[in-house]
């Protein structure tokens, strides 16, 4: 495991407390760096969408925590948002806060040819779309790519 994915891990540890308090759940956390500086983007999905305000009490509940550790000695900066809509599906999750959505899928078989469906349902590595009438169910894994359909 590489240096930053187990600096990532940490701070998802870190704000599972202060992210579940506001009923809200990490999609991802980016980290970049530049010369002597580190960007930390934090990105969240809120019960409700992600507003400004949740963004701003979200990013002081977080900012708190990472200034009482001595992981970031010559600073960070800090982002909160959303995921946003364009954004690739890739994990359970993210397909999770997007059933009932429209998607285009491409599949990791290149054989197999890419779909536009509804997710219906996620469970257990399994995404469950809707296409017309016909209902299929495909493994997380199966999935190379997938983008909301606007």
């Amino acid at each position: 495991m590489s240096a930053d994915q187990k600096l990532k891990d940490q701070l998802a540890g870190l704000v599972a407390a202060p992210l579940q308090a506001e009923d809200c759940e990490l999609a991802d956390i980016v980290l970049s760096r530049y010369k002597s500086s580190v960007t930390l983007r934090f990105f969240v999905y809120c019960q409700g969408g992600v507003s400004l305000d949740m963004c701003a009490r979200l990013s002081r509940a977080i900012g708190d925590l990472i200034d009482r550790t001595d992981w970031f000695e010559r600073g960070y900066t800090l982002e909160v948002s959303s995921p946003g809509l364009d954004r690739p599906l890739s994990t359970e999750q993210d397909f999770r806060y997007r059933v009932g959505e429209t998607v285009k899928v491409l599949f990791a078989d290149p054989k197999r040819k890419k779909v536009t469906a509804e997710i219906a349902a996620v469970s257990d590595g399994q995404v469950t779309f809707t296409q017309g009438e016909e209902e299929f169910t495909v493994p997380l894994t199966e999935i190379s790519k997938a983008t909301i359909v606007f």
